[in-house]
């Protein structure tokens, strides 16, 4: 028999029967972290199944990106050591490599879902396609395994884990799309010609939609209630990318185009004492758009407000699904998130939630229940003094994982001294080094990564500069190696071609280590004692961008907006966005937002 809770955001019970067919681990979702965490199972000779709704595998990319090109680079390397920091879609342990599928910097959605294919063809993965989860569950006989209901309501269990790596969906939008709203997932170029586009979401999804629609559209406006933030500046991959900004080049020769930023301040307007703080976000934003839509006569309006992470069974107000260490849910032991799901720790500062990053945290989930199930030591190398020195070196110049998870975020090379073998040394390779707390806890710990300088003056990239220079160490501008002990950093000169191979870069290396180990940390400064992390800027599209009319209700917007619609924007909230509520929405902007109507 099946007990679950009805609620969809609570955790139900399973009374189970355990069948043959039952598998050591389960694995929800057959995307970029369902395939990754499938290579592993395999390569260790688990017995695991995927369990995937649609019946393709990285269905996700066959709809997404909405004008297919995606972000995430595929640089082929002529040095085969390094590939991986240029490729951002290839698995590992995987049988092929994304180059195998095409050579295009800038990979089709096609092109990745057909990697995805071909990786399960050729690695016979075990999908079990046509699967849909419809929420995890706990076991009630006592045995603490995790299991899943189904949407048919069948249940199936794991002997071991459940990993749920299902990612993303796209963000639903009822008022916005209401009040005749067109889905980044449904917008075409023939939609946009000769007509007054206005985007909503100043993220990528935004940007690639100006960036395809700008030619034949009349004119393309990108409206976000933030300011933009440009992955050149901020260095977060996941931010606006610099090869969608040819509609903010448009705005500032005033070729019609524009970027808006605009605040709105809806307590003001007395809305706070009848709605909650995410109803009342919800309000802010429609009232918002509502005003611009009527202020801007927009005939197109794209809804590019971006993803949620997408868990079932969970109605998520947070951005990512509450867990404890290795991503293990709050709710329901042994279920582990994967995927993108593993971002939270790095949100916006590092690549946890892209393949290219999570590809490491899975390998080292992996590695944690080996030890955890199986009782296999994780993964480290024992070594004399001399020899960390030169596995420093050697690690700096090879490694892909520590660039790529860069600033020490979650992705660390960590040395810790032998407590079994006195004058020997443990070295961890690449370990999400504070869900260890064998490592976290001790003083001693060399944790080895890189990060960003903390100046922004580019002549210093171009200096020629050809010897180690402390005082220079001091002043990178770009990405560089990082020695941390005891609280105290050291760091390493910046090289332009992203090399610390050479003579000079090594001495260095092996110095710092060297007095690492010593304890002599006299060339060692306080990790907060300067601006060592490198000020992740935003940027203003607009110096303007306190307008009585970008403000929404405002200092007396309020009397710009109909109270009538006001109104029936709080009915459809506070009725839960139900038919009829949103029909007297739609009604109701059709004489305030004509344009959006017409034709």
């Amino acid at each position: 028999s099946l007990l679950v809770t009805s609620s969809a955001s609570s955790a139900g019970e399973c009374n189970i029967n355990l069948n043959d067919d039952d598998v050591d681990y389960l694995v929800v979702g057959a995307g970029g972290g369902g395939i990754q965490m499938g290579l592993h199972l395999q390569k260790f000779g688990y017995s695991y199944a995927i369990l995937e709704k649609a019946n393709v595998a990285g269905s996700f990319w066959t709809q997404f990106p909405r004008f297919r090109e995606l972000i995430s680079v595929n640089k082929w390397s002529r040095d085969e050591k390094h590939a991986l920091r240029y490729d951002w879609h290839s698995f590992l342990e995987a049988p092929i490599t994304m180059m195998n599928i095409t050579a295009k910097y800038f990979p089709s959605g096609d092109d990745f879902q057909a990697y995805m294919t071909e990786v399960v063809r050729l690695a016979d993965l075990r999908i079990e396609y046509g699967s849909e989860v419809d929420s995890m569950a706990s076991a009630s006989d006592g045995s603490d395994r995790p299991c899943v209901v189904m949407a048919d309501g069948r249940h199936r269990c794991a002997r071991q884990r459940i990993f749920v790596g299902t990612g993303l969906r796209e963000k639903r939008e009822p008022l916005l799309e209401a009040m005749g709203g067109t889905y980044y997932s449904k917008i075409t170029r023939d939609m946009a010609f000769r007509k007054r586009v206005c985007i909503f979401g100043n993220g990528n999804a935004g940007f690639e939609t100006a960036q395809n629609l700008y030619d034949v559209a009349d004119k393309v406006t990108v409206y976000g209630t933030k300011a933009v933030r440009i992955a050149s500046v901020t260095k977060y991959t996941g931010d606006v990318r610099t090869k969608f900004l040819q509609v903010l080049e448009n705005f500032h020769f005033k070729l019609r185009d524009t970027v808006d930023q605009a605040d709105a301040y809806l307590h003001l307007a007395g809305l706070d004492h009848v709605l909650d703080g995410h109803h009342l976000r919800q309000a802010d934003r429609a009232i918002h758009a509502s005003t611009i839509m009527n202020r801007d006569a927009c005939e197109v309006s794209v809804i590019a407000t971006g993803f949620d992470s997408d868990v079932p069974g969970l109605n998520l107000t947070a951005r990512f699904p509450p867990s404890t260490d290795w991503y293990e849910s709050t709710a329901i032991p042994k279920v582990h998130y994967i995927g993108w799901l593993m971002h939270e720790n790095d949100f916006r500062k590092n690549s946890g939630g892209f393949l290219a990053g999570y590809r490491y945290l899975i390998r080292n989930l992996v590695h944690h229940i080996r030890e955890q199930d199986d009782g296999i030591r994780y993964p480290r190398l024992t070594m004399t003094k001399e020899k960390v020195a030169q596995h420093v070196a050697h690690r700096l110049d090879v490694n892909s994982d520590l660039i790529i998870l860069q600033d020490g975020v979650v992705l660390r090379d960590v040395i810790i001294p032998s407590d079994e073998e006195p004058g020997l040394y443990h070295y961890y390779e690449g370990i999400t080094y504070q869900f260890h707390g064998d490592v976290i806890a001790r003083d001693d710990a060399i944790y080895v990564y890189f990060m960003w300088g903390d100046t922004r003056r580019s002549q210093d990239v171009f200096e020629n500069v050809n010897r180690y220079s402390d005082t220079k160490a001091l002043r990178n501008l770009h990405i560089h190696p990082v020695v941390e002990v005891g609280g105290m950093i050291r760091e390493m000169e910046e090289d332009i071609a992203v090399d610390w191979s050479g003579y000079f870069h090594t001495e260095a290396i092996h110095a710092t280590i060297r007095a690492a180990l010593d304890g002599d940390l006299g060339l060692f400064t306080a990790k907060g004692g300067k601006s060592y992390m490198y000020e992740r800027a935003a940027i203003n599209m607009t110096d303007d961008v306190h307008r009585p009319h970008a403000r929404g209700v405002g200092d007396g917007g309020m009397d710009f907006v109909p109270p009538e619609f006001v109104s029936v924007i709080v009915r459809s909230i506070l009725g839960g966005y139900g038919r009829d509520d949103l029909q007297a929405l739609a009604d109701a902007a059709r004489s305030w937002v004509p344009f959006m109507f017409d034709g």
